[in-house]
């Protein structure tokens, strides 16, 4: 799917993209169950077409696309509010991540369909503990998508205050988006270019590499679902501090098993990481968010969870 490089390019191309998508879903007659998973929350024509059809539709939401469209001030949120209305009274089921995101993403009315699942799996044999945490340089590292819902603006604003704060410390920003080149631009004017190293999309096999260099994930994001990035950090004995959206409450808990955030505003994040960097306690905490998403995150629990979800359907 392209998304367009106007409003209207971007309506029409999403129109046409539904239309396949019913049209392929028209075309697969033998299956019973339908779901929605990555920005399924505004496919109304598939969705329709699978109710008309007979078919029964789980709408998964690992994010919610009109809430991810706030912070850019998106002209089409409005729009996308409609779509997401509209989808969950055709859906049969809709499955998140924690009950938080019932209130975050306004789906109150919507209750009796919400059931509870993840489908997150760790191979714990590739995230895992490399390099002791004492060991690791301090590099404090932000890795995700460079866009406006992932707080990552407010994060390299409050770059000066970090890097004044600590002058052993090292910043690590990897991903990419549309906001690489301001973000670039900002760094190289505020005299950081030094002490601030810039990747892109960073291979998924390669991850736990980096996530073994640092000794702070910052996650100052606006709203979240349950980012992969936190459990794979934690899994490899990286404290992570962020913001409490989505999911993120139930695996960090502030000061046990990683940071939590009180406020994603540029002077909040600074005072935040240098006040983290200086625990005595931050491997302790390391170990104990590993062991935590080790008991967690497993592959028995990912599909007892989605198996309830199904079986009811049946019934």
């Amino acid at each position: 799917h392209t998304a367009g490089s106007n409003v209207v390019s971007r309506v029409l191309h999403n129109i046409m993209t539904q239309a396949r998508v019913a049209y392929q879903i028209a075309e697969q007659n033998e299956i019973d169950i339908w779901i929605f998973f990555f920005g399924g929350e505004v496919l109304v024509l598939p969705m329709a077409a699978a109710r008309f059809l007979g078919k029964k539709v789980v709408m998964a939401l690992p994010g919610h696309t009109a809430t991810m469209m706030a912070p850019a001030g998106d002209r089409l949120i409005l729009p996308a509010r409609i779509l997401t209305g509209m989808t969950c009274r055709l859906c049969d089921r809709i499955v998140l991540y924690s009950p938080a995101l019932v209130d975050h993403w306004g789906l109150e009315r919507y209750q009796e369909k919400i059931a509870i699942a993840h489908e997150h799996l760790l191979d714990f044999e590739t995230f895992g503990v490399e390099v002791p945490f004492n060991e690791r340089p301090v590099t404090v590292g932000y890795i995700g998508r460079l866009a406006e819902e992932k707080g990552v603006w407010n994060f390299v604003r409050a770059l000066p205050w970090i890097t004044a704060g600590r002058r052993d410390v090292h910043i690590l920003i990897a991903g990419g988006g549309p906001l690489l080149p301001g973000i670039r631009g900002f760094v190289r004017e505020s005299g950081l270019a030094e002490r601030v190293t810039f990747t892109e999309w960073i291979p998924h096999e390669d991850l736990p590499l980096h996530l073994n260099d640092l000794r702070l994930l910052v996650l100052p994001s606006y709203t979240e679902g349950l980012p992969n990035i936190m459990l794979e950090a934690m899994a490899c004995g990286t404290p992570v501090l962020a913001t409490p959206v989505g999911a993120v409450p139930d695996f960090i808990r502030d000061g046990e098993t990683g940071f939590i955030l009180a406020s994603n505003t540029p002077e909040g994040i600074a005072t935040s990481v240098l006040a983290v960097l200086s625990r005595p306690d931050l491997e302790p905490v390391a170990k104990a968010a590993r062991d935590y998403v080790r008991k967690e995150i497993t592959f028995e629990q990912a599909t007892e969870q989605f198996a309830v979800v199904i079986d009811g359907l049946r019934n």
